[in-house]
């Protein structure tokens, strides 16, 4: 991790140097465009000037860059003058000329841009790229420090992390003195241990005390086998055997239902809250979107919250959704349907076939599929065992209200505050 950030840093600092000389370069050159030509107007209207004044004790060579520039003197079309390099094509792009009037005599100075502007940046080229070499190091070492310090302390949090595990869930990660969100990340870990820690403390706790319940009507029941095995099958022998037999085995029915429960209700306490107006409201439309020949009516209240989890709740809706659209359309795929949610109840109604009173136990079994269902229709039977799992699960009940030939509605009917009702 700490490689590739090191590698991007170095990325950053090669781009940001190379936009730097270059942005340089661009705005420099404007610059030395303008100085070039404002200093070569200057000079050739000193020239023009001491050309007309007969007193004037001026060297106007002087003032010409020999290997840069051209000075002429024209009287209309006739070149009276030249003075300056051979090697000057007038009419080269990078060629720039000014010209200034001297009484019947016109004045041109012809200067060699490209060479004159060269000239410039050598002479500042240098600073920009000490200047750039200086920035990229010192962004070099702000970056380098800030890696470390954002880096360094993911790599011990990870470190310690896999040195946890559940024979040791009492070690904790040490909190930094730094108090930033790196030290609310660990803080936040630490809680989580120990939530996790108390868990699975009371979970063995629990295994133990079940272990040693379950032993005893084990060993009760092993001990009146080895007295018939030893005694033979006396009538008033083997009668007690079974009145103990069946008292200790209601005995393990009852813990095996006492585990359950407890499983589920852990669930339960640590479950989320999902915004089921969202959700519903979301699926409806998509629902829509997906068979237009079927009218999807909503009743959806807003602000709606149900104690389950989102996925798990988008599991459910999908469920009875889907069957609504399988079962609730005729035979050219058109049908109504209509969702409603309020506080604490979602249904979900179909005007199809129906569901008989013979079946409303057997649908919920896995791969159960009704007596009339088409050969045709998609589906493997497990919808309805599925809604059912999440019914133990989360402590909801499921109502279903159906009438053959005009269609059948799932409510959902979530537990209040004073409501322990399980699934049904």
């Amino acid at each position: 991790m700490k490689r590739r950030f090191f590698i991007a840093l170095l990325a950053i600092i090669a781009l940001s140097a190379g936009a730097s000389i270059v942005i340089s370069e661009i705005a420099v050159g404007s610059i030395v465009k303008k100085l070039i030509l404002e200093r070569a107007g200057d000079r050739l209207s000193l020239i023009t000037w001491s050309f007309g004044a007969t007193a004037a004790d001026v060297d106007i060579y002087s003032y010409v860059d020999f290997d840069r520039e051209v000075l002429t003197v024209r009287k209309g079309k006739l070149l009276i003058f030249q003075y300056g390099t051979a090697n000057l094509d007038f009419n080269a792009p990078t060629t720039k000329s000014l010209t200034r009037p001297a009484g019947s005599y016109e004045m041109t100075l012809y200067i060699d841009f490209a060479a004159a502007k060269a000239k410039y940046m050598e002479l500042v080229r240098t600073p920009i790229s000490i200047a750039t070499l200086i920035f990229s190091l010192l962004f070099g070492i702000f970056g380098w420090l800030l890696l470390h310090s954002a880096v360094d302390p993911i790599v011990r949090l990870a470190a310690s992390m896999a040195h946890i595990t559940s024979r040791n869930l009492q070690t904790r990660v040490p909190v930094p003195k730094r108090k930033d969100e790196f030290g609310q990340l660990i803080l936040t870990f630490n809680a989580l241990l120990d939530e996790i820690q108390g868990t699975y403390e009371r979970q063995s706790q629990f295994v133990d005390d079940m272990t040693h319940d379950i032993i005893t009507p084990v060993q009760i029941l092993e001990g009146y086998r080895q007295l018939i095995e030893r005694h033979g099958r006396i009538d008033t022998l083997v009668d007690e055997y079974l009145d103990v037999s069946k008292d200790q085995l209601e005995r393990l029915k009852s813990m095996a239902a006492t585990l359950k429960s407890r499983l589920a209700s852990a669930k339960r306490r640590n479950v989320e809250r999902a915004d089921a107006s969202e959700v519903t409201e979301r699926l409806v439309r998509y629902y829509t979107e997906l068979f237009p020949a079927i009218r999807f009516e909503a009743n959806i209240d807003p602000g709606v919250v149900l104690p389950v989890r989102k996925d798990d709740l988008e599991r459910m809706e999908n469920i009875l959704l889907d069957n609504a659209v399988k079962y609730g359309t005729d035979g050219a795929g058109r049908g109504e349907v209509t969702v409603t949610l309020r506080a604490g109840k979602l249904s979900i109604r179909d005007r199809g076939r129906g569901i008989e009173a013979s079946e409303r136990e057997s649908i919920f079994e896995r791969r159960y599929r009704g007596r009339e269902t088409d050969s045709r229709t998609d589906g493997a039977g497990l919808g309805l065992s599925i809604l059912k799992k999440f019914a133990e699960e989360y402590g909801f009940r499921i109502v279903l209200e159906s009438t053959v030939g005009q269609g059948a509605e799932f409510v959902l009917v979530f537990a209040g505050p004073n409501d322990g009702n399980t699934a049904n």
